[in-house]
């Protein structure tokens, strides 16, 4: 059995972490931890499954054989809150359906992009810490290659699950999603999808990261994407104009929910300095590099 992945802590990049940007509360007692029933103290299992129904994903979910699904809620502290969909008859982490844990904060940005954006006042936020979307009895193949960090191939209801955390973000009075991707090709797949959200084609809370992000998409457009990924995790990045050594640093990409952050990336100043740091940057890949760690086996260890 594919071992399970147990998700990362994510840590913001450009935002100050929710632990220095609220005011200390109350922390129920341990025995309370993981006891709560009620994801964002709001909806309970029932409500869940009509939200996931309403998305899609239980639909998707039946197609692939899926039919007999459990919900369950916990809440780790007063701000994490972890949703799990499993299907009865395997009720076990190895083979879990959906993971999504999510946490509630004020973030204030500790750099300033675009004058006149400082975000002083601080951004409500939903950060998601983890989001697995998987299909325990399908197997990977050359159509479809295992990426970083998979156990299993992906179910394919990212969209509808993106519809779904929006939904959390606006019924909770939040300014924004917030997801830090930890791999490349993560970072791809949620640039595409806000651009088909939300008519934005860069959400990145640093215009400089997402001039990067294009710059990459632009010189690997002839690659596949689980090679290019694997390939940058394991440092083969470099500079097509100096020879060096290059690497990518996931940061914040941000699903606006506010009209200032609507307003902040439709800015011609964030674009300009996207568009300037894309046409700058070049990249090229040590395609050797990557081949002997893939012969190998050490990219099978992400």
């Amino acid at each position: 059995m594919t071992p399970h992945i147990t998700p990362p802590k994510k840590i913001p990049r450009y935002l100050e972490d929710i632990t220095y940007s609220i005011a200390d509360e109350p922390v129920r007692g341990a025995e309370d931890l993981f006891s709560s029933k009620r994801f964002l103290g709001l909806y309970d299992e029932k409500q869940i499954m009509k939200m996931l129904t309403r998305a899609g994903m239980v639909k998707i979910l039946s197609e692939k054989g899926y039919k007999d699904l459990v919900i369950s809620l916990s809440q780790q502290d007063n701000y994490t809150y972890r949703l799990y969909v499993d299907f009865a008859s395997h009720q076990d982490e190895n083979t879990r359906l959906i993971e999504l844990i999510v946490r509630e904060g004020i973030f204030r940005p500790k750099k300033t992009f675009v004058n006149g954006f400082d975000f002083d006042e601080g951004l409500s936020m939903l950060l998601i810490e983890w989001l697995a979307l998987q299909d325990p009895r399908a197997s990977f193949s050359d159509e479809r290659p295992r990426l970083p960090g998979q156990a299993y191939p992906g179910l394919g209801g990212l969209k509808n699950m993106q519809s779904l955390l929006y939904h959390f973000g606006k019924s909770t009075g939040k300014d924004a999603i917030i997801d830090i991707p930890e791999y490349y090709h993560a970072a791809v797949i949620y640039t595409r999808l806000y651009s088909e959200l939300y008519s934005l084609a860069y959400s990145f809370f640093s215009p400089y990261d997402s001039g990067q992000l294009q710059a990459m998409i632009r010189d690997f457009k002839g690659s596949h994407l689980a090679d290019v990924s694997f390939a940058v995790t394991f440092d083969c990045l470099c500079n097509a104009r100096t020879g060096e050594p290059a690497y990518w640093k996931p940061s914040e990409e941000i699903y606006p929910i506010s009209r200032k952050l609507h307003r902040y990336f439709s800015l011609k100043e964030y674009k300009d300095l996207v568009h300037k740091t894309m046409n700058e940057l070049s990249f090229t890949m040590d395609w050797d590099k990557y081949h002997r760690l893939r012969s190998k086996g050490i990219t099978d260890e992400v």
